[in-house]
């Protein structure tokens, strides 16, 4: 499957109308994905993220407006979608490191040019190499390196109890874990592999409505009660990465690196959950063995 190709017609309409507020749902149908995989899709075809894609366009457009044009910085955060003069200036500050007015005060295009050459964004694109390739296209992997190669298999169902936390990921977990090891021991049932599935898309919904199911696979008919719940996991095909995990933050980083590798690799994403597998974990050091799941279509 080519990702490219199928982002290609949100880009350019990205590109037209990144100073209006963006519609997740129609941009996903323009890419026929799936909100929930729309973001990270994106973020492996172009190297950012949605937010950071419109919020570039934005800056790099309103800076060239204040210089070439010399409205006021007033007139041109208001005109690209910013609240107020001060909320551009902080924007600005942000990204350039310099202030609008500095930029709208230039009076050469080499003076302009300079400026931003030198400014906090330039420092940043001299030493990443980042943008684009040389086609003036988007190319895949935007990382220096991959920790581990990505592997697909197939899987078959299961049969998961599970406790439901809804809320931030990765809080508030401890709690409903212990739980649920607590009633799987006083049923024989402590052996079982655990998952971690994930139902919502943190970019897009809102942190304490994200839903994560903390599970155990059980035998088919296993009987639960005071708070756990049974669902069927499906089978099917999925691509996976297994990792070291040493610290919370390193959770997105490789949901984020199995994403790149199923869109470099060309697979078509499929609607299953994806989940984590917990081949081991350490309570006191937060160390985890864990692999990484995500749904692919055979």
């Amino acid at each position: 499957m080519d990702y490219l190709q199928k982002l290609t017609p949100v880009i350019r309409h990205l590109e037209q109308h990144y100073a209006e507020p963006v519609n997740l749902q129609q941009v996903a149908e323009m890419a026929s994905l799936s909100p929930y995989h729309f973001h990270r899709v994106f973020k492996a075809v172009t190297g950012e993220t949605l937010a950071d894609y419109i919020r570039r366009l934005k800056l790099a457009s309103a800076s060239q407006c204040l210089f070439y044009k010399k409205h006021s910085v007033t007139e041109v955060a208001l005109d690209y979608g910013f609240s107020s003069s001060q909320s551009l200036a902080k924007a600005f500050r942000i990204y350039f490191g310099v202030t609008p007015s500095a930029i709208r005060n230039c009076n050469t295009l080499a003076e302009y040019s300079d400026l931003i050459k030198n400014s906090k964004i330039g420092h940043t694109l001299r030493k990443t190499g980042h943008a684009t390739d040389s086609s003036g296209g988007y190319s895949f992997g935007q990382q220096p390196h991959r920790r581990k190669t990505m592997k697909t298999e197939l899987l078959n169902a299961r049969h998961l109890a599970y406790i439901r936390v809804t809320g931030p990921y990765g809080e508030n977990y401890e709690p409903a874990s212990g739980k649920l090891y607590q009633w799987a021991g006083a049923n024989g049932l402590q052996n079982g592999q655990c998952l971690f599935i994930y139902h919502d898309n943190p970019e897009v919904t809102p942190a304490d409505k994200c839903r994560t199911d903390i599970c155990l696979t059980v035998p088919e008919g296993t009987e639960v009660g005071n708070g756990i719940e049974l669902m069927g996991l499906p089978g099917g095909s999925y691509a996976t990465i297994r990792e070291t995990v040493t610290e919370k933050s390193q959770y997105a980083q490789f949901w984020q690196e199995l994403m790149d590798q199923v869109v470099a690799s060309g697979f078509e994403c499929d609607d299953r959950p994806c989940f984590e597998l917990y081949h081991s974990y350490n309570p006191e050091t937060n160390v985890a063995d864990v692999s990484f799941y995500t749904a692919i279509k055979g």
